[in-house]
This record gives C-alpha cells, sequence and structure tokens, in this order.
C-alpha cells in the first residue's frame, strides 16, 4: 500500500511532446512494415508471413511485458472484456489479411494511400452505430476522400486491380477495428487487447496456413525480414500508437499517421526501387487530404466545449 501511495505522489502528467514523438514514430514503424512485408510477400504466402509475425509478437511481449503485469491481470478479465477482445482479434483478421493480400499484388506507396480510407470508414461507423452528426467540413473531407479513391481507380495499371480493392477491403475492415478497439478498451487494457489480439492471430494464421496447403520453401530467403516485421508492425507502430494515444488527443495522432505514406514512399525508392505514378499519387494526396480534413472535423466540437 505505502508503494502505492508513493506512485500516486511521484506521479506527474506524460509528457505531450512525448506524444508526438511516440505518434511519429508509429506512423514510420507502419511504413517501414509495408516496404519490409512487401519484400517478404516475393517469397513467402501471406498466410505463413502473418503466422509468423504474429507469433513473434506474442513471444515478445510474454518475454518483455508480461512478468511485470502479470498473468492473473492480463487474462482475468470480464465476459463483456472478452467479447471485445474476441471481435477486435476477428476484425483485425480480416484487415490484415485483406492489405497484405493486397499488397502482395501492387505497389506498396499505393497501397498505403488506398489504405487510408480506413479514416472516412471510422466516422461513418460512428454515425451510423453511435448516431454522431456530420458537419459540412466532414462531408468536404469524405468528398474529397472519394474523389482520391476514384482518381487513383480510374488511373490505376491494369496489373494493381485486384490488389487495389483487396487493400480497400482491408482499409474498410481497419476502420471497423478501429472502432472496435475504442469500445474495447473501455474494459481492457490498451496493451492487454493487443497482446491477447496478438496472440488469437498467431494462433489463427497458423490453423489457416496449415489448412491451405501453401509451401514454406521461399522463408529461408526472407526470414530476417519476417522477424523483423513481427517487431515493426504489431510491437513499434501498434505499441507506440497506443503509447501516443496516452499522452495525446486521437485526432491529433490520427493526422499524424496519416503521414505513413510519405514514409513509404522514401522507403520503397529507396530499398524497392518502386514509384506510383503522378495520377496514382495525386489521387492519394487528394484521399489523404480528405482525411485530414475530417479529423479536424470531428476534433472541432470537442475543442468547442472545451
Amino acid at each position: 500500500m505505502s508503494l502505492n501511495t508513493e506512485q500516486h505522489k511521484t506521479y506527474s502528467p506524460p509528457s505531450p511532446a512525448a506524444g508526438y514523438i511516440f505518434a511519429l514514430v508509429s506512423a514510420i514503424g507502419a511504413g517501414l512494415a509495408t516496404v519490409v512485408g512487401k519484400w517478404n510477400l516475393e517469397s513467402v504466402p501471406v498466410l505463413l508471413m502473418n503466422s509468423i509475425i504474429f507469433t513473434v509478437a506474442t513471444v515478445a511481449l510474454s518475454v518483455g511485458w508480461l512478468p511485470f503485469v502479470g498473468f492473473r491481470k492480463a487474462f482475468c478479465i470480464s465476459r463483456q472484456g472478452w467479447f471485445w477482445v474476441s471481435l477486435f482479434a476477428i476484425t483485425s483478421l480480416l484487415a490484415v489479411w485483406a492489405f497484405w493480400e493486397g499488397v502482395h499484388r501492387m505497389d506498396p506507396t499505393l497501397a498505403a494511400f488506398v489504405n487510408r480510407a480506413e479514416v472516412p470508414m471510422v466516422i461513418i461507423l460512428g454515425i451510423v452505430i453511435l448516431k454522431e452528426r456530420f458537419s459540412r467540413w466532414e462531408t468536404l473531407g469524405l468528398v474529397l476522400s472519394i474523389v482520391g479513391i476514384v482518381i487513383m481507380r480510374l488511373t490505376l495499371r491494369w496489373e494493381y486491380s485486384l490488389g487495389f480493392w483487396l487493400v480497400l477491403l482491408g482499409a474498410l475492415f481497419f476502420g471497423l477495428t478501429e472502432f472496435v478497439s475504442k469500445i474495447g478498451i473501455r474494459h481492457v487494457h490498451p496493451v492487454t487487447l493487443a497482446y491477447l489480439r496478438n496472440m488469437m492471430l498467431a494462433a489463427a494464421y497458423w490453423l489457416m496456413f496449415l489448412a491451405s496447403g501453401e509451401s514454406s520453401e521461399g522463408l529461408g530467403e526472407v526470414w530476417p525480414g519476417v522477424l523483423a516485421l513481427g517487431l515493426i508492425g504489431p510491437i513499434m507502430a501498434r505499441m507506440m500508437y497506443l503509447l501516443a494515444l496516452k499522452r495525446m488527443d486521437l485526432s491529433k495522432v490520427a493526422v499524424i499517421s496519416q503521414t505513413q505514406p510519405v514514409y513509404v514512399v522514401l522507403i520503397a525508392l529507396f530499398a524497392l526501387g518502386q514509384l506510383p505514378t503522378v495520377r496514382e499519387t495525386a489521387g492519394g494526396i487528394f484521399l489523404v487530404i480528405g482525411c485530414v480534413v475530417m479529423i479536424f472535423a470531428r476534433a472541432r466540437p470537442a475543442r468547442d466545449k472545451s
């Protein structure tokens, strides 16, 4: 008891400046993960890569986080909490699978742009399910986002067509995942939520991979990248995102997250020599601007009330 009291006495509010750093590292990590994943998928199937990366993430947190929290605190959650953990895992399973299947078939930078469609998805879900109001600025942002998606689709190279729709499908599921996670963290600690999700996804993807009968022969060529992705994606990008949310408003973190395609462009150009066309880039810029407008419009009522 005395130790807890002492901790309360010495506690100081989290630094907002640190929040910006965490959000930026998260965006860079997500961009790096997209390029590394693209490289991995040239040699291994999506299901195998996902099986390994979520296993690596689970093991890393089991070693570096679970001993400090305790088994009981991590797993003894309410029935309602388990419901949201399970729903979070299911939506994540579909989102991650669709995204990587799309990335495997298209330019990683274009995939990063298309994946920004998760922002309007989150806002639309809030309007439909939570009956939130849709402002004129949000309408403008949605229109810009749709224009960007249409431009990218109409100017898309034919070989990217299936990848485009898969990444867009993944973005819709990512939007649903973000919506579910906002409710889930009311019942489960964010790190516990991420840890249990990683564990469930690792088990599910291994079962799917074994049932698919796909080969693992190419793993020997890219195993360092696959292992690295397990730390870059679920750990670096996701955990930094959660740490940023503890120190900043969600709207600010979301705006910084929109810079992810910039890092993908730079990393993909340096590592893979790949770039989207000018028209595809223009469509991506429209989409990102639309997302930023919607994020600021959604944050405005909260500022007006304070």
